[in-house]
């Protein structure tokens, strides 16, 4: 990606030359447009469908500033600060309508401010713990529009634990013969933005924990996450809780087959989700189901092709078990490049659910679909797209 740098000295003019400390400003972004068609039908309540639908659509646009210093010594000081811009309707709307948080409003995105050395760095700020995948996959985050890499956080019965979440605080590792590390904390709706205020009487206090190892080395890559976020809305003893560990092999330049396996759980939901009548969880189950992801990357001249398959697993531990609680994702892709910054492609993405399963191809916004609930069970979603991509 094409980066413009503007060197900019921020010493005074009465400073000592010696004295004198640099800092680089660095703007970037992305504009990722197009035209999609979303539906969502064969729901087994007959009434939860969403009939086809053109949309032009925006996925994943962004405007961002990275800020560097050298502070001498090996130490550095450093700002991120990256908003989600929707180009398609210059507001903070997803495709369903409702308010999405990664978008609309300055720092939207990852955005933290941190101090860093030969022992690592440390940040606070807006950041993205266990969701990402790293070089594992990332079809549906640098790519296309969307993709079954994002299934660990698409819409359905069971929520993954940490997103791109506000005000958190994280220690990252330097890189050891490969390996790197991050650990990060979230008060989350302590302090009364998220999940409701905290007061401290008869609650729970809402936090969220993640931890990321990582692994690259010649062709293998390697990753494992670890998510929970304790006591959601602060009421207390209701916790999300998750895990999955990725590992690939890139057997040519740009292209490589990984796979992802991982599990969701959660725990002491406080109000109880039922099958029109049939007791799905309550606080005294642990509803979880494993996920798995496989992916293929492949480029060829200037194209580039994408598969990817994921595997929703029955829920297990359920107070009565209905059954048929199992789901199927698919992505088919192929990108061409223009040049080296801007592409085209095209691409498929279905979910094909079980009578009471109901997965939704949600992340980033991208579904018709603002509340995923019980009465879309057994509907199958589908997204085909044309877009284009731009970094600069």
């Amino acid at each position: 990606m094409q980066k413009k740098l503007i060197a900019i000295a921020v010493a005074g003019a009465l400073a000592p030359a010696a004295s004198m400390a640099q800092s680089t400003v660095e703007i970037y972004g992305r504009a990722n447009m197009g035209i999609d068609q979303y539906q969502a039908t064969g729901s087994t309540t007959g009434t939860g469908d969403f009939k086809s639908r053109l949309r032009v659509f925006d996925f994943g646009s962004r405007l961002g500033f990275r800020v560097n210093e050298s502070l001498g010594g090996g130490m550095r000081a450093f700002v991120v600060m990256e908003t989600g811009v929707n180009i398609d309707s210059g507001s903070n709307l997803g495709q369903s309508g409702s308010a999405n948080a990664s978008t609309g409003f300055w720092a939207s995105r990852d955005s933290y401010a941190g101090i860093g050395g030969d022992w690592g760095d440390v940040r606070f700020g807006r950041q993205s713990p266990y969701y990402g995948n790293g070089i594992i996959m990332q079809a549906g985050s640098n790519y296309i529009n969307q993709g079954m890499d994002s299934a660990f956080s698409f819409g359905g019965a069971l929520g993954t634990p940490v997103g791109r979440e506000s005000n958190v605080a994280s220690y990252n590792t330097p890189t050891f013969g490969g390996f790197n590390a991050s650990l990060s904390w979230g008060p989350g709706g302590s302090t009364g933005s998220e999940g409701g205020a905290y007061t401290g009487t008869a609650q729970g206090k809402e936090q969220a924990y993640a931890a990321t190892a990582r692994y690259s080395g010649g062709p293998f890559r390697a990753q494992a996450d670890y998510g929970k976020r304790k006591d959601l809305s602060n009421v207390s003893g209701q916790n999300r809780v998750a895990w999955k560990v990725g590992a690939g092999w890139s057997y040519a330049p740009g292209s490589q087959i990984s796979a992802i396996f991982g599990n969701e759980k959660n725990e002491g939901i406080a109000a109880p989700i039922t099958f029109g009548g049939i007791v799905f969880a309550n606080n005294t189950v642990k509803p979880n189901a494993n996920i798995w992801i496989l992916n293929w990357e492949h480029m060829m001249g200037q194209w580039q092709f994408l598969a990817q398959y994921a595997k929703f697993d029955k829920i297990k531990n359920l107070v009565t078990d209905p059954g048929n609680t199992d789901a199927q994702g698919f992505t088919l892709a192929a990108k061409y490049f223009l040049s080296k910054r801007t592409g085209v492609y095209a691409s498929f993405n279905q979910i094909k659910n079980k009578d009471n399963a109901w997965w939704d191809i949600s992340n980033g916004g991208s579904s018709s679909n603002p509340t995923t609930t019980v009465a879309n069970r057994g509907y199958d979603p589908r997204i085909v797209a044309l877009g284009v991509m731009h970094n600069f």
